[in-house]
């Protein structure tokens, strides 16, 4: 039997990259910020490490500040996403699967 490595299944490449991002809850209204670290990418989605307590399919904003991948480094940009799921890390941190539900703008 043939084993195929799990990273070949991914629909898209994963880049890794730590970059500080803003995560926004639509419930909470737009004034509650929430910081974040990327810990990769892909143009499906993103991986990150926060300390909010998300939930698989609660939708999120990402709020980027110039340094993201296939981002005008010039512009602030909010892109929604989808909580596809959590998992606890030691401490208050925890890790996050966020799809893209739009293209990243260029």
């Amino acid at each position: 039997m043939q084993i195929i490595p799990f990273a070949n299944l991914r629909r898209s490449q994963r880049e890794a990259t730590t970059i500080s991002v803003t995560l926004v809850v639509p419930s909470e209204g737009s004034k509650v910020d929430h910081e974040a670290y990327t810990i990769d990418i892909s143009v499906q989605g993103v991986r990150v490490r926060t300390a909010l307590e998300l939930f698989p399919g609660e939708q999120v904003g990402v709020v980027t500040k110039g340094e993201f991948p296939h981002v005008s480094p010039t512009a602030m940009v909010w892109i929604p996403t989808r909580v596809v799921w959590v998992r606890g890390e030691s401490g208050l941190w925890s890790i996050a699967g966020l799809e893209f539900l739009q293209t990243l703008p260029t």
